[in-house]
């Protein structure tokens, strides 16, 4: 049972899990930033997306990285007029949509930092073993499932 008798939002679960995800995407955007590619953190976030999923599509991304359409927009603006991405007119669903894809500069980006970021995600994780994080994954497809079950319940 979740511990919904605390007296105060600070003393809850969903208050450390909030801390702890800003943190980490403080931190991660952080990184990124050092490394001195030319981009923004959330710029490496979206293209990174982009290059890991076949056939996106801006609705898609936006889902993905949980941003409303317009700040979405405006970070595949700035990734296409640095020539990080390309888009490609197709259908989904009878709807006319634009396909994202990474150029070879953009995948380059990409490819050349990871090693990089994953050093640095192991690092925050240094103190969690393979079962632990085996755990929070179990945990976080449950909340997610909870939050879906009373978000489509409206």
């Amino acid at each position: 049972m979740i511990d919904i008798d605390k007296e105060h939002y600070v003393d809850t679960v969903i208050y450390s899990i909030d801390r702890i995800i800003k943190g980490l995407k403080q931190e991660l955007k952080n990184k990124l930033e050092t490394l001195n590619i030319g981009i923004t953190g959330e710029q490496f976030i979206v293209l990174d997306t982009i290059c890991g999923t076949e056939n996106i599509y801006q609705q898609q991304l936006s889902e993905i990285i949980m941003k409303d359409k317009s700040n979405t927009n405006r970070i595949l603006k700035i990734l296409e007029n640095k020539k990080l991405i390309k888009k490609e007119y197709g259908n989904v669903n009878n709807r006319l949509v634009y396909f994202l894809h990474p150029t070879e500069e953009g995948r380059k980006i990409v490819e050349d930092n990871i090693p990089t970021i994953k050093q640095f995600i192991t690092d925050i994780f240094k103190n969690i073993d393979n079962s632990e994080i085996e755990i929070l994954h179990k945990l976080s497809r449950k909340f997610q499932a909870d939050l879906s079950e009373v978000t489509s319940d409206k």
